[in-house]
């Protein structure tokens, strides 16, 4: 006996179930494609980046506008009390509180000063004084600050750091000729500027290939009569983050910088020039960050009328900006208080721009901000961190070339 019809029911319920799959299948195939490929999408890596000038504790204008050796000795007496009464002990706690909380991976310092000290004085070290050059450490501000950063949990390590101007006077630190040596001088005092680098320990940033040079254009005054060269430069170094399952590897070169802050405006503009003249520390392939007080800005970052002499010109921005074509990040007002004591700040706030974040080729800034800013964020003694204030920015890398 035969069934002619009972197969072909159940042979189209199989083509029917197996066309069902097909489109089903067809239907979650993009759904699935598109989740594959965003699985697959891999971010830019960031970096987190500062400037800070530490302030190097006195103004120097009296002694370089000395006209004679009792003057400069006078001078160099006010600047060493003026460095005591800056107690950077109390204020390198606030600085370590402004990088702990902004957490950058490379910070850029400046005026990162070691004074040392002799007593009695022999009357300077050469080439300016005839003895021997003084050795005992007054204040090491970049052991101090590296101190209070690991004290905070948030340790750094000095990447590179380099030696600059370094001079030493005799002191006539209590302003009586009756005491001391020659014209009253009691003591020496030796103060060496230095630029540095950190790097954040534990950061996803990894450093090498430290460098460091000095500026043929300098600014070279008369303390006393005796001509005294203000030696100022840069420190650079490579940087790579290495690429992660969802984040991208980034290379870039970065660069820390003081230019001159006294004298003809054109020599800070020279030595922006010499930055990006063939062989300077801004001529890269990689990605570049540049971070610094350059004592140079735009005129539309200025809020306040500027005064004589003021370092903020724009001389040496437009030439590191319009001429070698950097892009400027991060621009907020940043300097300057007269001091660091809160109490002659008074209602006086940043009205002007010198340190700045620049990159090249141009990359997305994520943030940016500006720390010591407020002057009633005080040391217990009544002192703010600095007469600059930091510059913090976050930034997206370009995806990191093979």
């Amino acid at each position: 006996m035969q069934y002619p019809h009972d197969g072909a029911p159940r042979r189209s319920r199989a083509l029917l179930l197996t066309f069902f799959g097909l489109a089903m299948l067809a239907l979650l195939a993009p759904a699935v494609g598109a989740a594959a490929k965003q699985v697959k999408k891999k971010k830019n890596a960031t970096v987190t980046v500062m400037s800070r000038n530490l302030y190097l504790g006195a103004d120097l204008g009296p002694a370089i506008t000395a006209a004679g050796l009792p003057q400069a000795f006078d001078a160099a007496g006010q600047i060493i009390n003026e460095l005591d009464a800056s107690n950077f002990p109390e204020r390198s706690k606030l600085l370590a509180d402004e990088i702990t909380a902004a957490e950058p991976d490379l910070v850029g310092l400046q005026e990162a000063a070691l004074w040392r000290d002799q007593t009695p004085s022999d009357l300077g070290a050469p080439p300016q004084g005839v003895g021997i050059p003084a050795t005992n450490v007054r204040y090491d501000f970049l052991a101090l600050l590296l101190s209070d950063l690991k004290a905070n949990g948030s340790p750094y390590k000095v990447a590179v750091v380099q030696d600059e101007f370094d001079s030493e006077l005799p002191a006539d630190t209590d302003q009586s000729d009756a005491t001391g040596g020659l014209f009253g001088a009691d003591i020496d005092g030796r103060l060496t500027m230095r630029d540095a680098i950190l790097v954040r320990k534990g950061s996803k940033v990894k450093v090498s290939d430290p460098k460091m040079g000095q500026f043929v254009t300098r600014f070279e005054p008369n303390v006393g009569g005796i001509p005294i060269p203000v030696d100022r430069g840069w420190v650079s170094v490579d940087a790579k983050i290495k690429g992660k399952k969802r984040t991208r590897g980034a290379k870039f070169h970065f660069v820390n910088a003081h230019l001159e802050a006294f004298g003809d405006p054109t020599i800070r503009e020279a030595q922006a020039r010499e930055l990006f003249a063939a062989g300077g520390p801004l001529v890269t392939k990689k990605q570049l960050i540049f971070v610094g007080d350059i004592n140079s800005g735009s005129s539309k970052d200025r809020i306040g009328t500027p005064f004589p002499g003021d370092p903020g010109d724009p001389l040496a921005y437009n030439a590191l900006v319009n001429d070698f074509g950097l892009t400027n990040l991060g621009a907020r007002q940043t300097c300057c208080y007269s001091g660091v004591n809160s109490s002659t700040i008074g209602s006086y706030r940043f009205d002007h721009t010198v340190d700045h974040v620049f990159v090249k080729p141009r990359i997305r800034q994520l943030d940016a901000f500006v720390t010591g800013g407020d002057p009633t964020v005080t040391t217990p003694s009544g002192l703010v961190a600095s007469d600059h204030g930091g510059l913090v920015s976050e930034l997206k890398l370009k995806k990191k070339k093979k």
